[in-house]
């Protein structure tokens, strides 16, 4: 589906998943009336039974018991009423990591079918480390920072790892083989140097064709990837460590196609994300500058020298 059918049905969506999250998945998860909490921390029952019932696998507990949580209403810490679902993001928002399939329309809104939540179950399980659970970038984006979870424009959804869908999700993961759910060590550095002495200066700091930089939007918070330096000239080394340690969130190291960094800034018809409050700085991937700054993604470009491109 196109962004702009897309961008159509997101409006139609959005009553159907307030009912779905709201009233459905809490039959289904057996949510006690006390806010959205669950009754207690559900046990994944992969393991040998006790009482002579067949164990149930992991994508079957994942499909019953964690992926209905995707379309439950979500607000900002403080608020949940009227807030958007994960769905409305990371299903016609986003073509990185957390990614998943368009629900099919049903008359309560919307459901998975089961070969859709076979693919949505293969970008989940990419998500978590089932050798250290709790490191599982799965339950730490959800959670608040104070909390040990990692920033999340999307909000935290969990105040503590005591919460029952945090507890939930994270027995799931402990019964999933961590021969198989352990993902690799990261063998790629994004180069500091580099950031500091060509991307930062040569691409965040400078406008194409006439359109604003990045360091017009993005000097602070959450995205502040392009910091301006308080004295107006070069960045110290202080101020481009705060600009790298941010935009290291937006990267995927080795791979530039699932870097946020290299998505957003990059037009739909291009393979880029299809929301983004700035402009467009490339057409697509051909674009030179894409290209130099995927190498550096790959960690095959270093240092100072600010070539092939600049």
């Amino acid at each position: 589906m196109s962004p702009k059918t897309r961008k159509r049905g997101v409006g139609r969506w959005v009553a159907g998943f307030f009912v779905v999250a709201g009233v459905g998945i809490c039959a289904g998860l057996s949510l006690t009336s006390e806010g959205l909490g669950l009754a207690g921390p559900l046990q994944a029952s992969t393991g040998p039974s006790t009482d002579g019932a067949a164990p149930q696998v992991p994508f079957d507990f994942y499909r019953e018991n964690i992926e209905p949580l995707f379309l439950r209403p979500r607000g900002y810490p403080g608020s949940t009423d009227g807030q958007a679902a994960c769905v409305m993001c990371h299903v016609w928002q986003t073509s990185v990591r957390f990614s998943l399939e368009e629900p099919t329309e049903t008359p309560d809104g919307g459901a998975w079918s089961e070969e859709q939540s076979r693919r949505n179950y293969e970008v989940v399980t990419q998500l978590v480390n089932a050798s250290d659970p709790e490191s599982s970038r799965f339950l730490l984006k959800p959670l608040a920072q104070v909390a040990g979870g990692l920033p999340h424009t999307g909000g935290n959804h969990w105040d503590s790892t005591q919460d029952s869908e945090y507890q939930v999700i994270l027995d799931w993961i402990r019964t999933l083989p961590a021969a198989e759910f352990t993902p690799p060590e990261d063998d790629v550095a994004v180069d500091f140097e580099y950031y500091r002495s060509c991307v930062h200066p040569q691409v965040l700091s400078v406008g194409r064709y006439g359109q604003l930089p990045c360091t017009s939007c993005h000097t602070g918070g959450l995205a502040g990837f392009a910091p301006v330096s308080a004295s107006g000239g070069v960045l110290t080394v202080a101020e481009a460590r705060q600009g790298f340690e941010v935009i290291q969130r937006l990267i995927v190291a080795g791979n530039p196609d699932q870097s946020r960094f290299m998505l957003k800034p990059l037009h739909p018809d291009g393979g880029g994300s299809y929301a983004h409050n700035g402009v467009r700085r490339w057409q697509n991937r051909n674009d030179t500058e894409w290209q130099t700054l995927a190498a550096w993604i790959r960690g095959e470009v270093t240092g100072s020298e600010c070539s092939p491109v600049y």
